[in-house]
């Protein structure tokens, strides 16, 4: 066996063993990949969302915000699009959403090391530098998070790998590939563009041909959620990558919020080894982690204004350090053993836990009786501002990801995150009072004759939610408005009108 051959072996060894290992708990127990707190059922419910409305780029949710509808964009087209002819063969969803991340952990540091050994760096090198892009801990947090597009580190190294070859055509739709992964990755690919735009006119050029192609794409987000806003400065700086010792995830248990612009010491002591022979992009690099960090005049520029989370962006100090990792680690014979080290470090030593959460994949029996009209859930989101810890984001499973399955639209408006409204109808007042997260003292009975002006005729109590005080005015509320209990267990309850 050829040392080439040998080394793409090691490639796709490495490729699986940190795509699928880390997954594989959650997989063996049936659950979906990601912890539940903050983005995975939105994700989830998008997913399904999107593929069910195929063909097309669909912006209106019909079912939020019932009867109007709301707008909204999911963050992954590609995820939806690829998990559309998947469903439509009747595959679980459950299973297409953990197919579609393994899968994309996997072709993140296959196709990196694809791309370095076309940039011309032996397979050893290449090994080790597809470990320092392909495996990064922030790829891994996104996992983590349920942040389905911030997987798709593989988009970042196609476009390098055709650059690469000199493919022009390709090389811009691989460009808008990247963009339509993701807005952050899009950014972090403009900025490596900017930094290797002296190289060759193949960069420059499919940058600015994918841009073009990307244009309809962010003109539909910004048509789905007009609200989106500059975060405040220091609340921006939060969300940058930070200096610091990190406390590994390993030791800290679950760690809900995997932020981090962490870079490893292996990977540093060879990037600075091999900085003074690839100056250039070595001075990119820091300065990508320099931007990542939030801070800066520049963040008043229109683009770098919307930068929410300007951690992300470290995307591109790893692309660009890549390059230099992989020219030192090539150096030696065993160079490419440099690669599995690296990639065991950002899973030890990285401030993001190493095994992936899985979270429930299936429903509570109490929603068996739930029809597709209209369900009050309550209580419903809740709008805080960026950089608030928003605790009611996990009853995304409930106002989300049960709609799946029961098909009953909401009249709830969720946030998502800061870029919409997430403001509700003034009808559902006294509902969201009920809210302990909204209001600490206790409400008065809500009005359920609204329900009946709204033609809704069912409301989903989530007892464990709301607390026994205000469950039992809801509760009383409901039943002297003739309202009847038709299904409950020991955190909710479905009620239906008895009319």
């Amino acid at each position: 066996m050829t040392a080439e051959r040998r080394t793409w072996l090691l490639a796709g060894l490495l490729a699986l063993l940190w795509g699928l290992g880390p997954a594989l708990p959650a997989l063996l127990r049936g659950e979906l990949i990601g912890q539940p707190f903050t983005d995975l059922y939105p994700a989830v419910w998008g997913l399904h969302w999107f593929a069910s409305h195929q063909p097309g780029l669909p912006t209106v949710a019909a079912e939020l915000a019932w009867p109007e509808g709301m707008g909204f964009y999911f963050s992954s087209p590609l995820h939806g699009w690829a998990a559309w002819p998947l469903l439509a063969a009747g595959l679980p969803l459950p299973w297409v959403w953990n197919l579609l991340i393994v899968l994309a952990r996997v072709a993140g540091p296959l196709l990196a090391f694809a791309w370095l050994r076309a940039e011309g760096a032996k397979p050893s090198g290449a090994l080790a530098g597809a470990a320092v892009f392909g495996c990064a801990p922030m790829f891994h947090g996104y996992a983590v998070e349920g942040i389905v597009e911030g997987t798709d580190a593989w988009t970042l190294a196609l476009w390098g790998l055709l650059v690469a070859r000199r493919r022009f055509v390709p090389s811009i739709l691989a460009f808008w590939l990247v963009v339509a992964s993701s807005w952050y990755l899009g950014l972090a690919a403009l900025l490596v563009a900017v930094v290797r735009a002296r190289e060759h006119r193949v960069v420059w050029l499919s940058a600015l041909g994918g841009l073009l192609l990307a244009a309809p794409l962010w003109w539909l987000f910004t048509e789905a959620f007009p609200a989106a806003s500059p975060l405040p400065s220091e609340i921006r700086v939060a969300m940058g990558a930070q200096l610091g010792l990190p406390s590994p995830g390993v030791l800290a248990g679950q760690n809900p919020f995997a932020i981090t612009g962490y870079l490893g010491w292996i990977p540093m002591v060879l990037f600075l080894m091999g900085a003074r022979r690839q100056p250039f992009l070595a001075g990119g690099a820091a300065l990508c982690w320099l931007l990542a960090t939030g801070a800066g005049p520049w963040y008043g520029l229109p683009g770098l204004a919307m930068v929410r989370f300007p951690y992300r962006l470290v995307a591109a100090s790893l692309f660009l350090a890549a390059p230099v990792v992989a020219q030192v680690a090539g150096r030696w014979r065993w160079g490419g053993a440099l690669g599995f080290a690296i990639a065991l470090e950002f899973l030890l030593l990285a401030p993001v836990e190493p095994v992936l959460p899985g979270s429930p994949a299936g429903l509570p029996a109490v929603y068996d009786g739930v029809t597709p009209t209209p369900l009050l859930e309550v209580p419903g989101p809740v709008a805080r501002p960026p950089g608030e810890i928003n605790r009611s984001r996990p009853r995304a499973r409930y106002l989300l990801y049960t709609l799946i399955d029961h098909a009953a639209a909401s009249p709830w408006a969720p946030d998502f995150n800061g870029v919409s409204h997430g403001r509700q109808a003034e009808w559902l007042a006294t509902w969201q009072a009920l809210d302990p997260l909204v209001q600490d003292q206790p409400p008065s009975p809500p009005d359920v004759s609204a329900l009946r002006d709204q033609g809704i005729a069912q409301v989903m109590l989530h007892v464990d939610e709301l607390g026994g005080e205000r469950a039992a005015l809801a509760r009383l509320a409901l039943e002297a408005a003739g309202w009847l209990c038709t299904a409950r267990d020991d955190r909710q309850e479905l009620w239906r009108s008895g009319e």
